[in-house]
């Protein structure tokens, strides 16, 4: 399928959920901080640890730009986080980067929504086509790469 270009966030929301639908085997996630992806809802929890039970070798890796309201706002991501240390890794980003302002959700290295903004709803959305991903799994493991400051699950102290 050839990438489509979507402006409305309710278009943007709805490419979230089927991309998320469509992965099996890895979903790579570069954003502001994982607000606007909507994946701390109960649904998208019950998606997420459907797809990192569904097999051992699935991952999800998760780049933040500010990883401050996800340690706040994201119980469920966090329980998952604790329940799936193996399978999920959130990390983030280094200050040299937190100039950059797009956002990327990929998953299978085949489906993509790339946010050319992470103000606006403007995106492309592509479905089934390794060919147009390819740029942008590159960029994600260029940003992961650049390291960066892991996120865990559990909060250490004295």
């Amino acid at each position: 399928m050839n990438p489509e270009l979507i402006t409305q966030w309710s278009e943007h929301d709805g490419a979230v959920q089927k991309i998320l639908l469509l992965a099996t085997r890895s979903l790579r996630i570069f954003d502001p901080d994982l607000a606007r992806l909507g994946l701390e809802s109960r649904e998208s929890e019950f998606f997420l640890r459907r797809f990192l039970t569904a097999a051992p070798r699935n991952t999800l890796q998760i780049v933040l730009r500010n990883a401050e309201p996800f340690r706040r706002s994201s119980p469920r991501l966090f329980k998952l986080l604790a329940d799936f240390p193996h399978a999920l890794q959130v990390w983030e980003c280094p200050p040299h980067l937190a100039h950059l302002t797009d956002a990327m959700f990929l998953a299978d290295d085949r489906h993509a929504l790339v946010r050319i903004h992470q103000d606006h709803a403007r995106s492309r959305v592509i479905i089934d086509n390794a060919d147009a991903c390819r740029p942008y799994l590159t960029r994600f493991d260029d940003i992961l790469r650049e390291g960066g400051t892991p996120v865990g699950a559990t909060t250490l102290g004295l």
